[in-house]
This record gives structure tokens, sequence and C-alpha cells, in this order.
């Protein structure tokens, strides 16, 4: 469930999931009551509605989380535009849950037994706003690593303990340290996001959720490798995937997060989104890189692996 707020906050989740089950009427609904019944007025407070990425359990959508300023967020699924004036009216206006709506048991279990981590901010941020991500301390891994040297920044993703998550587990840190001691003037840092195998939404889910994080982690990595240039390669199938990714780059280039000189930190980097034409064998990194490279998406015999330069000359970094 979502955290306190100072406003009042409708939270409401519009993954692929969720604009697919009718989110996008549900907060049409929201925008027309707020109006209709003045409730800003009545209230005195602001009312936020916020598209959220996904939750984790589409088949509850549309799922809604209210939350009145100093109170926990109470989650309701199977919400419809026509229950939005009872919510309104019950629960916002009146300070009363409707319980017979609300989110059921198995939900709640659902969520207790998780530990989310990568995706914390994933039902509670907007994610098509940088100032949201920022408020909800994004962007302070940044700061700590620019305290600390290139060869600090991979031991203590070295000392995280995280490792790939498409199959094969390589320890991250691992590859960093590869990619730095490469030889090479110009590097590239290539976010994988095209994820082939059926059912595989994780990568979907993060950059329709959560874009902003995905660019901080990326801005970490080209500090502690020395890269100058880095691609989100995302599959054309995902087109929230791709819009949201495209906003959050614009957001970050404008807040002088990417580019040169980043916050006069000497850093220079910038993202940029090339779209997959959703090749299963694209997911394997020599074929992303030569997708890339505007070629056929085929694997290439390793060595060269893809912390050491290839037939294009440049070194690259798949991850």
């Amino acid at each position: 469930m979502a955290e306190t707020a100072e406003n009042i906050q409708v939270l409401i989740c519009t993954g692929t999931g969720g604009f697919a089950s009718g989110a996008q009427k549900v907060i049409d609904a929201f925008e027309a009551e707020f109006a209709k019944q003045g409730v800003e007025a009545k209230v005195g407070k602001r009312c936020d509605i916020k598209k959220t990425g996904c939750r984790g359990l589409c088949a509850n959508d549309v799922l809604v989380d209210i939350v009145l300023p100093g109170q926990e967020g109470v989650t309701y699924d199977f919400v419809t535009p026509e229950l939005v004036p009872q919510i309104v009216e019950e629960h916002i206006l009146a300070n009363q849950v409707v319980e017979k709506k609300k989110a059921g048991k198995y939900y709640g279990d659902f969520l207790a037994k998780q530990q989310r981590i990568i995706f914390s901010r994933c039902g509670t941020i907007d994610a098509e706003s940088i100032e949201d991500f920022i408020a909800h301390k994004g962007f302070t891994g940044i700061q700590k690593a620019m305290t600390m040297t290139r060869d600090q920044v991979i031991e203590e993703v070295k000392r995280s303990g995280l490792r790939g998550r498409g199959g094969g587990g390589f320890p991250t840190g691992v590859k960093w340290s590869f990619c730095k001691a490469s030889p090479g003037d110009q590097k590239f840092l290539i976010c994988n996001a095209d994820e082939g195998d059926p059912g595989a939404f994780m990568d979907r889910s993060l950059l329709e959720g959560t874009p902003h994080a995905i660019i901080e982690g990326m801005i970490i990595a080209a500090y502690a490798m020395g890269a100058s240039h880095g691609i989100i390669y995302v599959r054309a199938e995902y087109p929230m995937a791709v819009r949201h990714s495209t906003i959050a780059v614009k957001q970050a280039r404008d807040a002088g997060l990417l580019g040169e000189n980043i916050l006069g930190t000497g850093l220079s980097f910038d993202v940029e989104i090339i779209q997959g034409s959703g090749a299963f064998v694209c997911g394997e990194e020599t074929a992303l890189m030569t997708s890339i490279e505007g070629k056929r998406g085929m694997p290439r015999p390793r060595p060269p692996f893809g912390s050491e330069p290839t037939m294009t000359g440049f070194p690259l970094h798949s991850g």
C-alpha cells in the first residue's frame, strides 16, 4: 500500500495491464467527480491523481490507492468508473473506507510476502514525473557515487552481490571492472531491455513504472566504467516503455543530469533509445550489439566479449 501524503492522492495503476483493464476511464471518472463535487474546495487539500507503474497483480486491475493526509493508503481492486463516485463520497469526503470494495485478503498476503527493491517505487510515483522520482529519493545514488572513486563504486557493486537477471547471473561489478579496464577512448553502455522470453515482463514493467531509476543506474555505471554514451535497447512492442523512457531521458537532460559536464562534476554522458524489432535472439548481448550497428541481429563468436573491443573498435557493455 502507498505511504502517507500531505495532499489527497489517488494512485492508479497504469501499467500495460492497468490500461488494458480500463485505467484511463477510471482516471477520467475521478477527474470528472472531483470537478462535480468540488472536492478540493470541500477538503481544503489538493487532489493529486497519479498514473503509477505496475503493482504486480494485474489480474485485479484496475488497482487504485486512496491516500488521505496523515493516513496509510487503502487499496481498491477491480475499480470501474461506476465505483468512483462512491469512493469519492464515502472515502475521500467522509473518511469512511468502502470496506466491501477494498482489495481482499489475498492481495494483502501477496504484498506481505514480498520485499520490493527494484520495483519499490512502482505503484507510488508518477512514472512521467522526474520531480516525483526525486521526491522519493531518486538520484541520491548518483550523489553518493560522485563522492567515491570509480574503483570504489565498482567494489561497492561487487560487495552488493548484484548479478545479471537474464539467466546467467554474472556478477555486475565484475563486468563493470572488465569494461573499465578495457582499452579505448570511447566506451558505450547498453541497457539491454530486449526481453524475448514468453511471459517475462520485468524490463517492460521497470521502464513503464520507474524509467528514471534506469537512467540513474546508467549514469552511475557510466561514471564507474568511463562510458560517454548510453543506449537503451527496448523492443518496439513495448510502446508505453518506449514513451516513458523517452520522457525520462528528456527530463533528465533538461535537469542537467545527462549531457556535457553533468552538474559540474566533469562527467559527460548522454542516453539514446533504440527500438528493437522483436527478434528473440537480440536478448543475447552480441546479437543485440550487431542489431544496434544496423545489421541483422545474429550472435557473434566470443571472444571478444561485450566488455572488450569489438570489430567496430568501440568497447561495449551490455547489462
